[in-house]
């Protein structure tokens, strides 16, 4: 019976032994990840630098900040507002970014509702023929800048202050062309009229007593 035991209390000694070292191994294992992340983010750190650009308007000034990656490309983080030295607003953004700082669009002096305020733009989108802007409307109640997504669809948008209208023109590939025309009605920007021509095809379209009609 000794033998036996002492065989025994070998054999647990021996498999402690083995799960000790099978432990160790992976705490090891653990360790190497987690100091190839921490390098890497480190390295991802570094390869960026803060990107700002600051206009001064109404009153304020508008701060857009950003990264800027070693290729030129810029990722837009936020737009900071700031009235007599202190913060009056931040927008916050993390799907915005351009491919250089010459796809940067961040205007301040356009009044895109026609209510007599200015009102902010940052650009959301931008191809080799075409862009298209967010926008952010002055509140007057609140004194702030309200966001309004159905601007973020116009592409090449342009505000005429005169005829109190919106504009789009834009083309896909050579043929297809897109020329729009919008207005404010009751607080909601309306699509007026189109002209389209797709493949030879020519398509009219305008607003009557509320509805589209299509030719």
């Amino acid at each position: 019976m000794n033998r036996i035991a002492v065989f025994i209390l070998i054999i647990l000694s021996s498999c402690g032994k083995k799960e000790a070292a099978e432990k160790n191994h992976i705490e090891g294992k653990d360790s190497l990840v987690q100091n190839i992340e921490i390098h890497t983010q480190q390295e991802e750190d570094t390869a960026s630098i803060p990107f700002s650009q600051s206009l001064k308007e109404n009153g304020y000034v508008y701060t857009l900040k950003g990264l800027e990656s070693s290729n030129g490309a810029i990722n837009f983080k936020s737009i900071n507002i700031f009235y007599r030295n202190k913060l009056h607003q931040k927008i916050i953004f993390d799907t915005v970014a351009v491919l250089n700082e010459r796809e940067v669009v961040f205007n301040v002096d356009k009044d895109a509702n026609f209510d007599g305020f200015n009102d902010v733009e940052l650009i959301n989108w931008a191809g080799n023929y075409a862009y298209s802007s967010s926008f952010w409307l002055y509140n007057q109640k609140t004194k702030k800048y309200d966001y309004y997504k159905p601007l973020d669809t116009i592409q090449n948008i342009k505000i005429d202050t005169g005829k109190r209208e919106i504009t789009s023109d834009y083309h896909i590939g050579p043929v297809n062309t897109y020329s729009k025309t919008y207005q404010w009605k009751n607080g909601k920007l309306l699509m007026m009229s189109a002209h389209i021509e797709e493949e030879g095809d020519v398509i009219r379209m305008y607003r009557k007593n509320g509805k589209i009609i299509v030719e």
